[in-house]
């Protein structure tokens, strides 16, 4: 009789579990964005004398114009370079800063970060940001650090949710 009670029991608590995991997985699940901010930007980039870096911001929509601030800043936080600028849909917009033209410097080589701002808050998940270091001579591309795109999300959705 004893036996007969607790496989009752059992078979009882597996279909508890049973029934739960349905009721979990039926469960509608909360969609998980990771969204980059706008102020993530490229890696620091290296330029030399007789280099030329572009900061390139691309507004890659078809609605509003996006104002950013563009500025490239040395391994210290001082600004080499800063302009503003409004990034029509579908156009591209350059900061351009020549290694020959940074007065003041005895090593020959410049550690740069990139900062863009978007100004007054506008949707920038259009905005595509990419640095480029061109030879001088040869006006020849030497490194293309990738564009990063706003709003993209690397991760996939969970199972379910379309």
């Amino acid at each position: 009789m004893r036996t007969q009670n607790t496989r009752t029991q059992l078979i009882g608590f597996v279909i508890l579990i049973v029934g739960l995991a349905l009721i979990w997985s039926e469960r509608s699940a909360s969609r998980v964005l990771a969204i980059q901010d706008v102020e993530n930007m490229p890696s620091p980039i290296g330029i030399a004398f007789g280099q030329t870096l572009y900061l390139n911001v691309s507004n890659t929509g078809s609605g509003d114009p996006i104002p950013v601030e563009m500025m490239i800043l040395d391994d210290d936080g001082t600004a080499l370079d800063r302009a503003r600028q409004l990034v029509l849909p579908g156009n591209t917009e350059s900061l351009v800063l020549n290694r020959d033209d940074i007065p003041g410097r005895a090593e020959s080589r410049v550690l740069t970060r990139a900062v863009v701002k978007s100004l007054g808050g506008p949707d920038t998940r259009n905005l595509v940001i990419s640095q480029e270091v061109v030879d001088n001579e040869t006006q020849r591309t030497m490194i293309l650090h990738p564009g990063i795109s706003k709003g993209f999300n690397p991760q996939p959705d969970p199972p379910g949710v379309r």
